[in-house]
């Protein structure tokens, strides 16, 4: 078990209502029950940091003026 107010699956802090399990007569505690089925059906544990560094590759920033220029050059393509 982990330091009291850390989800056991994904470390983060609890900041909500926890999610209280007992597997084999131990308490588990969890910040959502998304972890806790993560947890039980043996996904592989990622941290925080790794997992914002995968999100980073998935995400761009477009600044709104050229966002738009890519939508206006769409609806001119389809007409």
């Amino acid at each position: 078990m982990n330091k009291k107010g850390e989800c056991e699956y994904c470390s983060r802090l609890i900041t909500g209502k926890p999610v209280n399990k007992i597997l084999r007569n131990k308490k588990h505690v969890y910040c959502s029950e998304f972890c806790f089925r993560l947890y039980f059906y043996g996904v592989p544990t990622i941290s925080y940091d790794n997992l914002q560094k995968m999100y980073s590759f998935y995400c761009i920033s477009v600044p709104m003026q050229d966002f738009r220029k890519v939508l206006n050059g769409l609806k001119t393509e389809e007409d």
